[in-house]
């Protein structure tokens, strides 16, 4: 059994660039960004089931109750606790693909039974209903979905999703959705799916949209007997959260107007420059881009594997995520969440590779 990610090993030791296309979330802020005093931290605190004000403010965002909010360390935790809490070792479940690394590492370490239904390029990436049809029996316990997806940044209609959650409810399985690039959508976002029944969980976190991963401020959205459960699980793990990091999360969701405005001035022209470079690249590169996103992800018309290309980046300080990591060796993940300038430093150093490839 394998107990790693490979994509996070990677990512740890091997992305990092001076102009780095392929980070997968905003570019993070600092004290200056985020009106704050030592004040709103405190070292020390009632957080034993969560610290309360946390809930309280993810509650709001969401218009759910407290009792319905676990608290966990990013996404990634969110992400483990919900399906160690939905299913038992040799359970079928059923997941995107490509999909997001971790989730796949998830799984197989929980012993999951893994099936397939695919996400296509051709289809903007949307779900194909009559193959989770095909796919879904009585042994089904789980269903995971990225929406917005992880690598393409595109979410999934919400018709779709009504519909996944319906099929879902005829085997009494759990619909996972990890919805940590849904705010990137603005005001152009559906409501949370977890709002569409009690079948849905959640999952989202500070990181992705408004550049705080170093809170590591993540959560599961579900039902308060689901919650109470994936509570007591993470007694064997997280116990309990961090009282600073849970505090100044707090003072997060205070100033989320003030991230997000932040996060648009960054991305709202990026998206414009890579949305041109794809256009433009059209000889080497086949491609369809989210109306708006921070992430997409090109694959290379005639031409080797994007591990070739990644390894040529790096001698211009520039990178970009290996398809590979999506089970995808033809494409590569881009993330444009970064300095403007960067962006169109690392997308001319992306152009002469091509080119020299081409």
């Amino acid at each position: 059994m394998v107990k790693s990610s490979l994509y996070m090993t990677w990512a740890k030791h091997h992305a990092a660039a001076r102009f780095n296309l392929a980070n997968s979330g905003m570019i993070g802020c600092d004290f200056s960004d985020l009106p704050v005093s030592l004040d709103d931290v405190s070292l020390n605190g009632p957080n034993h089931e969560g610290y309360l004000p946390l809930k309280q403010a993810i509650a709001e965002k969401y218009g759910v109750t407290p009792d319905q909010v676990v608290t966990a360390q990013g996404t990634s935790m969110a992400n483990f606790l919900a399906m160690a809490t939905a299913i038992d070792r040799g359970d079928e479940v059923l997941i995107e693909q490509p999909a997001y690394d971790p989730l796949l590492g998830a799984l197989n370490y929980l012993g999951a039974e893994i099936r397939r239904f695919h996400r296509k390029m051709e289809n903007e990436y949307q779900i194909d209903i009559d193959e989770i049809e095909r796919l879904i029996t009585s042994k089904t316990r789980l269903i995971v979905i990225t929406s917005p997806h992880n690598p393409s940044g595109f979410p999934v209609e919400r018709s779709t999703m009504k519909h996944i959650g319906e099929l879902a409810a005829t085997v009494g399985a759990k619909v996972l959705v990890d919805e940590v690039y849904r705010d990137i959508l603005f005001e152009t976002a559906e409501a949370c799916c977890f709002h569409l029944g009690p079948q849905f969980l959640t999952t989202s976190s500070l990181t992705k949209s408004y550049g705080l991963s170093g809170l590591r401020c993540g959560w599961i959205l579900c039902d308060p007997d689901f919650a109470e459960r994936a509570r007591r699980l993470n007694d064997l793990f997280g116990a309990v959260g961090s009282v600073p990091s849970d505090t100044l999360s707090v003072a997060a969701f205070r100033n989320l107007h003030l991230l997000e405005s932040r996060t648009r001035s960054i991305i709202d022209p990026n998206i414009a420059l890579v949305r041109e470079f794809l256009n433009n690249h059209r000889n080497y590169l086949d491609c369809v881009m989210a109306p708006r996103t921070m992430i997409a992800f090109p694959r290379l018309k005639n031409m080797a594997g994007s591990d070739i290309l990644h390894d040529l980046l790096r001698k211009h300080d520039t990178s970009i995520v290996p398809g590979r990591f999506f089970e995808s060796p033809q494409h590569f993940r881009l993330g444009f969440a970064v300095r403007t300038e960067d962006v169109l430093k690392g997308l001319n150093h992306l152009s002469t590779v091509l080119h020299q490839l081409g």
